[in-house]
């Protein structure tokens, strides 16, 4: 895009924005208070409403703490800190051993269809999930440890492997020291048995990487702990403590092989073929054993694939067409939300039509046939909380944003909304601090939510789901999480809240729907190892099993004449809906509920810890240090780099130091700051920067000087997000000294031209700078498919801001996508940017457009650095240079081959070939001729094969083949070239 000397004097003075660092802190909430919690081996960090969860947090950490260490031979170098946090509906934690030990736990329990919902506690499960990373991770000796001893955690071997060994072993241990977890999940060992009867198992090339392929990032979590335990199983408990220990000191990375054949004997392919076969055998007696008692399937209506949830019949209301299914759908397709079907079409997928986007679990509809749903939007502090929502009869979302969307709450984290027969009252879930509560509340004639009660009262860490009213009213049930890793049905009486529980049992029972007529309680339970719709007779308390599938069925949906039951059910390729005919002479006797499972876990420490206010030195302080040798601006330079943050995330800092080591440079550094905990993000930076130049000219001279830069710049940035768009205002202001010593005397001649004086003194500059973005894409896209992106920024330099020259600079970019109708994923992806300066300031806009700089394809894998995607194709680099620029590019994208394969565990893979044929538009310029105004303008056209491809398990990469041609007289033929770039 721009560049010459006012691009690297205005990157200097306004890059050091730290939006790496912003970006990993979202702005902290000004209005909480955070304590830390102290135990011998851990400190844990939490937010004002969280200290019950965070002494439970510390005394499971000691618990476990006992158990994993011996376990996996290694006691960790320091304390761990954990940050628990409730800001997202999301049940999730993480953990990183660099540049100190850090676990991070969200309060929030699983979902009713998360894979994590078989567990006895919640913060049990999580803790020892996350600290066998840490040990894990942690177990570094030989010459890696002694280089850390040096330089800080700098080098962990254990982290350079696929994710599948790093979490298959976390969930073997979440579930050998709990009662329950996802080697025990029913719905986990459905996702491997579809995999199997389907002919469909992952290879290792696919779990070592990141496939496109469903389940998605559970492929590590699934095969990894399905595997691991097997090779427990076969070799000892000991194994993979003997494989951590070698891996640890391993100096050359990637021969996780290596490793494992020293432990066992033999490779990782070798265990995967006698796995495989394991798998075979296992789900074939599984297999008979369903079909033994005979098969109760339904018809399949949807094949997409990935998530479905939550089916409804739609209600008949005035011109609305009968019998026709809403369900969530998530298909890494199209646009997620909320579709209706006609299951009676021949293909119910051709019938779909969107109704509302949403990434929320739950939809109902009032009495009035508005479609009501749960969908995360930004709470009144920006957090991205669940809330209802309401869309009357009649809108659509044709083009992803519908009209007349109604929020009925704002910042409730209220979920899976259902409404009563009568459309007078709501009933709906809500989470704080670890716990969900079933609440009730009434709709009024303008349709806002009033007068909201808790209907059954949820003691801590208790869960509530997908409630639903009886068609009376009068009663709703419901399912419920209790404490023990209980999962049962309550009916509750709306009046008085009382309730009576259906079972009482470590089978999962969920998701309960109403006959028409009241009398049947349709609900899914996996008390047989495989999830199955059953029926309970209110009346005479008896059940009975309505399907038998051979992976699993749930959420059942009843039609209004009760006759026909639409459910979710699963394939190897995610869910789907099914339906079949209600049938009472084909239901079977259910099996008693399996009860193979260890007492609950609960801590074997229990004891209240000190709490103290927090403080976020201890973390923020460097604590280790990169280096970096290499040709820099004098030579060869040694460049030490520290960056930080504490474990909170209120503060980051980045700081780096170069050092010439041959010749008579000068020392560099830079120092940048950044505080978050504000309602905005605030930076900070001090820069100092050295630079050779031979742009002074003395006499006919032009001797080597050294240009000085140094400055401050302060800034700040508040974030606006959106419940589909995000946009983004930033302020900052820099003021910076340009200088040099300049040499006089035996040059000076009285005939010679004039001197030129280069820039020197003050500049300061404000820049305002503003973004916006709605773009979408999908798990199966090659770019961004929909929507746009724009990002302008002014820049003003005056007297009145400490400079001592002008400047204004207007820059900006537009980026926008539409899917094209005649295949799927293929693009139309159009960039518009441009910019122009003015001013007395002397480098005010050297600007260049051109095509891709040639640099060795290894030295941009090394450095990670990416090349524009806004470039000239079919001319030199940087071309065209002038003190404004303007550049269209147009892009038509295209898959070729989904390959998502490598070579089995090796750390290369394969996820996409794509191509692109593009045309380029554009020139860098002084001035326009108002009578030729195209005349500097250039045009290039060409195609490029894109190659999408993940090294070292983890680093995505863009590599472009390409041929182009400038279509005028300035370029230079047919060029080919081969380059890392980003996609705009």
């Amino acid at each position: 895009m721009s560049s010459g000397a006012h691009r690297r004097v205005l990157a200097t003075l306004l890059g050091v924005a730290l939006w790496g660092l912003a970006n990993s802190a979202r702005a902290g909430d000004p209005y909480i208070a955070w304590f830390t919690v102290k135990s011998p081996h851990f400190r844990v960090h939490y937010h004002g409403g969280l200290e019950q969860v965070a002494q439970r947090t510390a005394n499971f950490g000691e618990s476990v703490y006992a158990r994993l260490v011996p376990e996996l031979g290694w006691t960790p170098t320091e304390v761990t800190e954990i940050v628990l946090s409730d800001d997202t509906e999301s049940a999730n934690g993480s953990a990183s051993a660099l540049p100190y030990n850090i676990v991070r736990l969200f309060a929030t329990a699983p979902d009713d269809m998360s894979v994590l919902g078989d567990y006895d506690d919640w913060v049990g499960e999580l803790v020892t999930h996350e600290y066998t990373h840490i040990v894990h991770l942690d177990n570094v000796s030989g010459v890696p440890a002694l280089v850390n001893a040096i330089l800080g955690k700098t080098w962990m071997p254990n982290q350079e492997q696929p994710r599948w060994i790093l979490e298959g072993l976390a969930v073997v241990m979440e579930s050998e020291h709990t009662s329950a977890g996802r080697l025990r999940s029913t719905q986990f060992d459905m996702y491997l048995r579809a995999d199997v009867l389907e002919h469909r198992l992952a290879g290792l090339d696919q779990i070592s990487n990141n496939a496109r392929r469903w389940p998605g990032g559970n492929l590590w979590y699934l095969y990894g702990a399905k595997f691991i335990e097997w090779i427990i199983d076969t070799y000892g408990s000991s194994t993979f403590a003997a494989v951590a220990s070698d891996y640890g000191r391993a100096i050359v990375p990637f021969g996780i092989n290596r490793s494992i054949r020293r432990a066992t004997g033999r490779t990782y392919e070798q265990l995967y073929a006698g796995f495989s076969a394991y798998l075979e055998q296992r789900y074939a007696t599984q297999v008979a054993a369903v079909t033994g008692r005979g098969l109760r399937e339904g018809r399949r209506l949807t094949r997409r694939g990935f998530v479905a949830q939550t089916p409804r019949f739609m209600p008949s209301c005035g011109g609305d067409r009968e019998r026709r299914v809403a369900y969530l759908r998530g298909d890494g397709d199209s646009t997620a939300g909320v579709y209706a079907i006609d299951p009676d079409a021949a293909d119910p997928d051709d019938s779909a039509e969107l109704l509302a986007r949403s990434n929320g679990t739950g939809l109902t509809f009032d009495a009035e046939c508005a479609l009501l749903f749960d969908n995360p939007a930004p709470s009144r502090r920006a957090y991205p909380f669940n809330d209802i929502f309401r869309l009357p009869r009649g809108e659509r979302a044709p083009r992803g944003i519908e009209r007349n969307r109604q929020r009925l709450t704002i910042g409730e984290r209220s979920r899976e909304p259902d409404v009563s027969a009568d459309g007078r009252s709501i009933v709906y879930v809500t989470n704080r601090a670890g716990t969900s509560t079933l609440r009730i509340a009434e709709l009024d004639q303008h349709h806002e939510i009033h007068g909201e009660r808790r209907l059954v009262a949820s003691a801590a860490a208790e869960q509530a789901y997908t409630p639903r009213f009886s068609p009376d009213g009068r009663s709703v049930a419901y399912s419920a999480w209790t404490s023990g890793g209980f999962r049962d049905i309550r009916i509750v009486d709306v009046a008085t809240g009382s309730f009576r529980e259906l079972m009482h049992d470590r089978a999962l029972d969920q998701q309960p729907t109403w006959s028409p007529d009241g009398h049947t309680l349709y609900f899914v339970s996996d008390r047989t190892g495989i999830a199955n719709v059953y029926a309970y007779d209110v009346a005479s308390g008896l059940s009975r099993q309505v399907t038998n599938v051979l992976t699993g069925a749930y959420m059942p949906a009843i039609s209004a004449d009760g006759n026909t039951l639409v459910y979710v059910g699963y394939g190897s390729g995610g869910f789907d809906l099914y339906q079949m005919k209600i049938d009472p002479t084909r239901f079977i006797d259910p099996l008693p509920a399996l009860e193979e499972r260890a007492p609950p876990a609960s801590p074997t420490v229990n004891r209240r810890w000190p709490v103290e206010p927090y403080n976020a030195l201890p973390t923020l302080r460097p604590h280790a240090y990169s280096l970096a040798y290499g040709l820099g601006t004098f030579g060869n330079t040694l460049t030490v780099t520290t960056v930080g943050a504490d474990a909170v995330g209120l503060h980051a800092f980045d700081a780096t130091v170069s050092v010439p080591t041959t010749g008579s440079g000068e020392i560099q550094g830079s120092l940048d700051y950044l505080y978050a905990r504000l309602p905005f993000l605030f930076r900070a930076s001090v820069f100092r920067a050295a630079a050779p130049r031979r742009d002074y000219q003395y006499g006919n001279q032009f001797p080597l000087t050294t240009e000085h830069l140094t400055g401050v710049t302060t800034g700040l940035s508040f974030d606006i997000p959106g419940e589909f768009d995000d946009q983004r205002v930033s302020l900052s202001y820099t003021i910076a000294d340009s200088s040099r010593s300049l040499p006089v005397g035996a040059l000076a001649d009285p005939y010679a031209t004039a001197t030129q004086t280069p820039q020197r003194g003050y500049l300061g500059v404000v820049r305002l700078g503003y973004g916006y973005s709605n773009a979408e894409g999908s798990t199966y896209g090659i770019s961004l498919e929909k929507g746009l992106t724009l990002g302008i920024g002014l820049d003003v330099a005056d007297p009145a801001f400490g400079s001592e020259s002008t400047l204004t600079a207007v820059s900006g970019a537009l980026t926008a996508y539409q899917l094209m109708p005649w295949a799927r994923h293929h693009v139309l992806a159009l960039g518009l940017t441009g910019a122009s300066a003015i001013g007395t300031y002397a480098e005010r806009g050297l600007y260049s457009t051109g095509g891709f700089v040639d640099q060795p394809i290894f030295d941009s894998y090394r450095s990670g650095l990416l090349q524009s995607s806004f470039v000239l194709r079919g001319y030199a680099p940087q071309q065209f240079i002038g003190q404004s620029y303007n550049l269209t590019n147009v892009e038509y994208r295209f898959p070729i081959w989904y390959a998502d394969h490598g070579i089995s565990t090796l750390p290369l893979f394969l996820r996409t070939l794509s191509g692109t044929l593009f045309f380029d538009y554009g020139g860098a310029y002084d001035a326009i001729d108002p009578k030729k105004p195209f005349a500097l303008m250039h045009a290039g056209v060409g195609g490029e094969l894109w190659i999408d491809a993940l090294l070292g398990y983890a680093i995505a990469s863009n590599l472009r083949l390409g041929i182009a041609r400038g279509l005028d007289a300035a370029a230079p033929g047919w060029m080919r070239y081969a380059v890392l770039a980003s996609t705009f």
